[in-house]
């Protein structure tokens, strides 16, 4: 058998900051090449899920490792979360894996590794949990490796069925000017802009989602338009809709449309047909799905009662109870108050979530209230 080239040293830093032996050695891309080409290998992803839809490793799986999962266990990931398949779980669990390669960005020191990077908690994770004879980290990771073997990777030069999504910029508070592409084809916005037909016509749009009691639509010979009648309070259902509005949507991508989605303000219900829209076409968790639309337009908002419903949604898109509902919409309110809103005089009617304290209010309607909802029906035929 040949001999793998790594680094010498196999040292990684504990949470304390303390020097740990034999979590991982580095091994360079040439070596990575070999491995994923001869299918030798258990490759795991340790970036976020955006990243890694965009472009990864050929046959790597992605490490579902959510910041709010890692706050609840100091750190500690579950082998399950590490290994998301459960044949190549447990394949690992058999010894049928000699090898196990973990990378995240652009880690090129182990011991240097980003503060916000999961590698390290993954890769002593996976050596508390399972005996493995080598594991390694990707010198210079992705970065490095796409550099040169641009070939082994998928997202850049191979189309995938999900939507493609770019790592996003960072958030913005103030882009209200015009409708912002959520994904190629969708668009968020508010009443005003629903009004621009000149706007409409230069950014392709060629049909309307209106999420809305009030909003009138304009241009109903030039368009083609769907109504979800719901207001923005805590006791609106608006989960009853997310079939009929993602069929909408894709009925008009795939047709090579393009859908403005706005409510009155573009902040809350249209965002949440926007965040159950790629949570469906990606089995994206809300936490991510919320972060990718929200970087694209920085003052959204869904009201506790949408939020709540978006949580039901997402149990039936990744088929199982992933974390509490509390903690989730908690680490995204949290997240919320950091935000310093801009709005346009087009979004005055933006519901106060917050009480005199400033705190977020946690109480939430039954989900008894809330009907069923099957993502996979979702696409059929009619």
């Amino acid at each position: 058998m040949r001999e793998i080239n790594h680094c010498s040293e196999s040292i990684s830093v504990d949470m304390s900051g303390a020097v740990e032996e034999n979590i991982a050695s580095g091994i360079g891309i040439d070596e990575v090449a070999d491995l994923v080409a001869r299918g030798e290998s258990l490759i795991l992803d340790s970036r976020p899920f955006m990243a890694y839809n965009s472009n990864h490793i050929v046959d790597a799986l992605n490490v579902y490792c959510p910041p709010i999962l890692k706050r609840r266990s100091n750190g500690f990931v579950n082998l399950e979360n590490i290994v998301t398949c459960e044949h190549k779980r447990k394949m690992l669990q058999d010894g049928k894996y000699r090898i196990v390669i973990v990378y995240d960005v652009d880690t090129t020191d182990l011991t240097m590794s980003a503060k916000d990077s999961n590698l390290y908690p993954v890769l002593k994770s996976l050596r508390q949990q399972v005996d493995v004879s080598e594991v390694y980290y990707i010198i210079g990771g992705f970065n490095s490796f796409q550099t040169d073997y641009r070939n082994l990777c998928i997202g850049q030069n191979v189309s995938l069925p999900s939507l493609t999504l770019v790592p996003p910029p960072k958030y913005k508070t103030n882009n209200t000017a015009g409708p912002v592409e959520i994904v190629p084809g969708l668009y968020l916005g508010d009443c005003v802009h629903s009004g621009q037909q000149g706007t409409l016509r230069e950014l392709g749009i060629t049909c309307l989602l209106n999420v809305s009691t009030t909003c009138k639509n304009l241009f109903e010979q030039d368009f083609n338009y769907m109504n979800i009648p719901v207001n923005d309070n805590d006791t609106a259902n608006i989960s009853c809709w997310f079939n009929e509005a993602i069929r909408f949507i894709d009925s008009a991508r795939e047709t090579d449309g393009k859908v403005l989605v706005h409510c009155q303000a573009g902040i809350s219900r249209s965002a949440t047909v926007c965040i159950a829209y790629i949570m469906y076409k990606n089995s994206m968790t809300l936490e991510d799905a919320f972060d990718h639309v929200r970087s694209r337009r920085g003052v959204i908002s869904p009201n506790l009662n949408f939020m709540q419903q978006l949580k039901e949604f997402e149990k039936d898109v990744l088929g199982s109870k992933v974390f509490d509902i509390t903690d989730s919409v908690s680490s995204i309110s949290n997240s919320l108050a950091s935000v310093d809103f801009e709005v346009s005089s087009s979004s005055t009617s933006i519901s106060d979530y917050s009480g005199s304290s400033g705190a977020f209010d946690f109480t939430f309607a039954s989900s008894s209230t809330l009907p069923p909802i099957s993502p996979k029906e979702v696409l059929s035929p009619s």
